[in-house]
C-alpha cells in the first residue's frame, strides 16, 4: 500500500488511509506501522485510565472500543488492530485518528489539542473546544473561504520546535446540518458512527504537508444567560494555562505516562509566545458571522 504522512511521520498501514496524504519523503522506515492482528483483552501489568484504555509501565496503552474493535500502541510505533465482525471501516479509522493519535502524541512528548485549524496569514489559527462547539464546522468555512485545512479535532504541537503545528489531515467530521448550512451535499459521505446524523468531508483543495508557526488559539464557549458574544484576549497567565490545560486532547494519558511537568511547560511556552483568545457566542449563532472578525483579530 502507499504509505501516507500523518503529523510528519511516516505511516504504512494494513488499513486504508484516504484521509492521509501521500507520503513523499525520504526512504526512512515507517515512523508509525498499523497491522490487524490478535489483541487480548487486557494489558499485562496494565493500569485502568478510564473504562476504554490501559496502560503500562513502558507507556504501551490498550483501547477497547465497544463494537469496533481493540487497539494496542506500543512506544516503538507498532499498533495492532483487531477489528470486531461489526466494525465499519471509517469507525476503525475514526478511532485510530482519534484516540490512538492522541496517545501516540502524549508517547512521544507532542501536545495534542482537542482543536481543528487552518492556515491563516502563513500560520496556523486553531479552534479549541469540547465536542460540539463549532471546531470543525468553522474549520469547513474557512476552507471554503480558500483556507486550507491543518487538523481536525486533533491539533499536534511540538513545542520545542520554531514552527510547532504539525498537520496532520483535512478531513472534517461534520453533522448534517452544518454541511446544509454549507450547501454541501451528504451523499456519498461516510458516516462517522453507524446511526449517528455525522459525516466525514475531505476538503479537496486542503491539506498542509510541513510544520508550520502557530498564530493564534481561539478557546470556544457558549455563551451563558446574561453573557454578550464576543471576542475576547486572554491575559491573566493563570486563566492561559487553564485554558490549555482544559484544551488538551486525552490529558489523563499524559498524567498517566508522568509527564505532567512536561505538558505544564508546554503549556507555559504557548502562553507566554501566542496569543490565546476566547470567543463567545450563542449556540444557535451561525458560524459564518465570526468568520471576518477571527481573521481581522489574527491580522491584528
Amino acid at each position: 500500500m502507499t504509505d501516507r504522512l500523518l503529523c510528519g511521520w511516516r505511516v504504512r498501514s494494513a488499513v486504508a488511509l484516504p484521509e492521509l496524504l501521500e507520503w513523499q519523503g525520504d526512504d526512512r522506515p515507517p515512523d508509525l506501522t498499523v497491522r490487524l492482528g490478535a489483541v487480548d483483552d487486557s494489558l499485562p501489568g496494565g493500569r485502568t485510565i478510564s473504562p476504554w484504555l490501559q496502560i503500562d509501565g513502558t507507556g504501551t496503552g490498550l483501547l477497547e472500543v465497544p463494537m469496533v474493535g481493540r487497539f494496542l500502541v506500543q512506544r516503538s510505533g507498532d499498533i495492532t488492530i483487531a477489528p470486531q465482525p461489526e466494525a465499519r471501516e471509517a469507525e476503525i479509522r475514526l478511532f485510530l485518528l482519534g484516540s490512538v493519535l492522541g496517545l501516540v502524541c502524549h508517547q512521544r512528548g507532542l501536545l495534542p489539542l482537542h482543536a481543528s485549524s487552518v492556515v491563516i496569514e502563513d500560520g496556523a489559527v486553531a479552534f479549541c473546544g469540547h465536542s460540539g462547539m463549532g471546531k470543525s464546522t468553522l474549520a469547513l468555512r474557512f476552507a471554503q473561504r480558500g483556507h486550507a485545512v491543518v487538523s481536525d479535532d486533533v491539533c499536534v504541537l511540538d513545542t520545542g520546535s520554531p514552527a510547532p503545528v504539525r498537520p496532520s489531515f483535512p478531513r472534517l467530521k461534520l453533522w448534517r446540518d452544518a454541511l446544509e448550512d454549507a450547501a454541501l451535499p451528504t451523499e456519498g459521505l461516510e458516516r462517522n458512527r453507524r446511526g449517528q446524523d455525522k459525516f466525514h468531508f475531505i476538503e479537496p483543495q486542503a491539506g498542509v504537508r510541513g510544520p508550520i508557526p502557530l498564530r493564534a488559539l481561539f478557546m470556544l464557549r457558549r455563551a451563558k444567560h446574561g453573557e454578550q458574544e464576543g471576542i475576547e484576549r486572554l491575559s491573566a497567565p493563570l486563566d492561559i494555562l487553564a485554558a490549555l490545560e482544559t484544551g488538551t486532547f486525552r490529558m489523563q494519558i499524559g498524567r498517566a505516562l508522568g509527564a505532567e511537568k512536561a505538558l505544564f511547560q508546554a503549556h507555559a511556552l504557548i502562553a507566554g509566545t501566542v496569543p490565546v483568545y476566547t470567543l463567545r457566542r450563542l449556540p444557535d449563532a451561525p458560524p459564518g458571522r465570526w468568520l471576518d472578525a477571527i481573521a481581522a483579530t489574527v491580522r491584528g
